[in-house]
This record gives C-alpha cells, structure tokens and sequence, in this order.
C-alpha cells in the first residue's frame, strides 16, 4: 500500500501552508499616539523651575566663590552652579514642546542630577567643616569670631539645601522629559508574532 503523495499537498496552491505566508502576520500590534501627551510637560511648570534652578545656580556660585576663598581650590560648587544655570535655561526653551529641545533638556537635567548627587554626597561624608575662621578663646574679638563661625556654617547649610532641592528639581523635569521624548519619538520596528 502506497500513502498518499505528501508533494502535491505541499504544492497545491490551497495549502494553509503557503496562503499563511503571504498574507502577512496572525497577530500585529499597533499603538496610537495621544497628541495631547507633549502637553505633560507643561504641568510640569517648566518655567517656574527653570527660574528656581537658574537662581539656585547663582547662589552655588556665589558659595563656590566664598569658599574657594576660604578653601583654596574648590570648584565643584561652581561647576554646579554653571550646570544648574544651563539646566534651568533648558527647561525654559523646552517649554515651546520641540523634541530636540526636550531631548537636550532631558541630558542636561540628567547631568545636572547627577553632578550634584555626587558633590552633595562629597560634601556630607567629608564630615569635617570648613572654618575660614580660627577662634581662640583667649581672643580679644573671640565673640566676634563665633559669631562669623556661625555665619559661615549657617551658609554652607543652605548651600547644603540648594544642591537637595537642585537634585529634586532635576529629577522632577528629568521625568517629565521623560514622557514627552517617549510619546513623541518616532516608532521604533516592532517584531510580529507569527
């Protein structure tokens, strides 16, 4: 007994086998686009943090330069003040919703929390506070000179602070970025499941 000739099954033109292949894939995922997803950027108040992060950069450098004068050389505080300006600027020209401007904003921000996480954290675990004044309490101006301690203590504190709320604000436009870049980048080749 002969079984049946499995070549003309293979070659009829009826087969599921070949119909299957040229009429494309079983299943295809699409996603569409909502237009009004750029807009979550806005309702990040870009502007309002982009002139907060530009006036905590001022101030990074205004503390960069009283303690390089107090320290010697010191520049990171600086450095972090330049990138928190550059940031906070970003942020205002990304406000117009162009992907290249968002994009930029999104590494610039990145950078700038980054920078600062690292000299926040230089600065905690030094542990050892920097005192341009020496006070001693056989002194004729000992008072005095607590008292300018205490300024100068007070003021790294707040430079302390700005560089928290620099990483908050950061990490805040950073994540709407993140949204706008995602909705309104081009598709990316999404493999077909067979």
């Amino acid at each position: 007994m002969e079984g049946p000739d499995t070549t003309t099954v293979a070659e009829s033109s009826d087969s599921p086998l070949t119909s299957t292949s040229t009429t494309g894939p079983l299943v295809q995922v699409t996603f569409q686009k909502d237009p009004n997803r750029k807009n979550k950027y806005l309702e990040s108040e870009p502007k309002a943090l982009g002139c907060t992060q530009i006036v905590l950069g001022c101030f990074l450098i205004n503390y960069g330069i009283l303690e390089q004068s107090w320290e010697g050389l010191c520049v990171t505080h600086i450095l972090n003040g330049i990138f928190t300006v550059i940031a906070g600027s970003m942020a205002i020209a990304a406000q117009n919703l162009k992907l290249p401007y968002v994009k930029s904003c999104l590494g610039v921000q990145v950078f700038t929390c980054v920078s600062c996480c690292v000299t926040f954290l230089m600065t905690t675990l030094n542990g050892e506070a920097l005192h341009m004044y020496s006070c001693e309490p056989t002194s004729i101006g000992y008072d005095g000179c607590l008292m300018l301690r205490d300024a100068e203590n007070h003021y790294a504190t707040d430079a302390v602070v700005g560089l928290v709320t620099v990483i908050a604000i950061s990490a805040t436009l950073a994540a709407y970025c993140c949204k706008v870049v995602q909705c309104c980048s081009p598709a990316g080749h999404m493999v077909s499941l067979c």
